[in-house]
Order: structure tokens, then sequence, then C-alpha cells
């Protein structure tokens, strides 16, 4: 991994982040980072998001957020729900995700669970090898499809999505199935008690 993409993905994570005060302040920052980008179509595409996210109200731009991944599942940012959907097997691949990051000397964020993609890009620019980690390409498999999603509603979300897809292409055996689970369930909700009880002894 480049030292671009690392800066790249660190400013992608700053972008999914939930806008509260803290990420609105940050967007001069992410458009003076993005100015200094070699990657001309990265840097337009950075400062088209930043211009698109500016111009929204705040709280207007939080509603957004929340119904885009935190109310429909097939959008979540939380993406073992794309490999796993609520099986058992998902709070396994969360620990795994973490012993990841803890084995690199990353300590998540508390309060998120470790297959956050804005954590994970946090990971990816901070403390990720050269090769990923399995788990962690099967897990962006998923993003091509959530960019797809929300470009077809219109959302400022999809170009930094398209992005994430972009630095690190996806082969066919890493592309996620599971089964359909219907749209009202929350998968970071579900998720976190299958968390609490995998972690291991």
């Amino acid at each position: 991994m480049t030292d671009d993409q690392r800066a790249l993905f660190k400013l992608l994570g700053l972008c999914l982040a939930y806008p509260d005060a803290e990420t609105l302040a940050a967007l001069p920052e992410i458009r003076a980072a993005a100015a200094g980008l070699g990657d001309a179509r990265a840097r337009e595409a950075l400062e088209g998001f930043v211009a698109r996210v500016e111009a929204e109200p705040g709280l207007k731009l939080q509603e957004h957020y929340t119904a885009a991944f935190d109310m429909t599942p097939s959008a979540s940012l939380n993406l073992t729900w794309h490999l796993m959907g609520d099986r058992e097997e998902r709070g396994r691949a969360l620990a795994d995700l973490l012993a990841v990051y803890l084995q690199a000397g990353f300590e998540p964020a508390v309060g998120e669970l470790p297959d956050f993609l804005p954590l994970m890009l946090e990971f990816l620019a901070a403390a990720a090898p050269e090769h990923p980690h399995p788990l962690i390409r099967r897990c962006l498999a998923a993003v091509p499809a959530i960019a797809a999603k929300l470009r077809e509603a219109g959302s400022p979300y999809a170009a930094p999505l398209e992005m994430v897809g972009e630095i690190l292409p996806t082969s066919t055996d890493e592309v996620p199935t599971r089964e359909t689970t219907p749209e009202t369930r929350n998968p970071k909700h579900e998720a976190r008690n299958k968390f609490k009880g995998s972690k291991r002894q």
C-alpha cells in the first residue's frame, strides 16, 4: 500500500464519519489535504464532496446520514453485515477484526464496532501492513454495492464510497454474499450483543 493510498484512506474515513460538529469543522482540512493529492480524479471527487456537504445545513445532513446508513441495512457501514447478515459467525468475524487491529498496535475508538467502515479506513491509513488482511478485503468488497445504492439515491456519500472501492479493487471470490434480510433490522444494534458474546476467553 502506497503513502498516497494511506493518505486517501484517512481522508475518506473522515468523509464517511457521522457529520457531527467535529467532523463538519474538519471539512476545510479535508479540502486542503485533497488539494495536495497527486491523483487529479481523487482530488476533484473529494473537493466536490466537501462542496456538497458544506452546502447542506448540519441537521439536515445528520438526518440524511442516519437514514442512508443506520436505517437501511443494505447500505450499512458495518461491513460484516453484508457478509453474514445476523448469523452467529458475524460475532466471530468482529472479534477477528479486533484482533487484527490490536496485533498491528492499533487501538480502535470506543463505541464503534470494528467493522465500521470509517474505523477500518483509519486503520488502513495508520497501521495496516502493505497487503490488508483477507477479512478486511472481504469486508471492503461490500463497498461498491453500497456506493451504487447511494448513487442511485443521489446521496453525496456515494462519491467517497466509490473511491474506497477503487483504491483496493476486489476479486470475484471476495464479493460478499448472504441471505436477504429485511431492511427494517439494524445491523449495528444486533451485532453489539453478538460481538460481546463472541470474544475469546
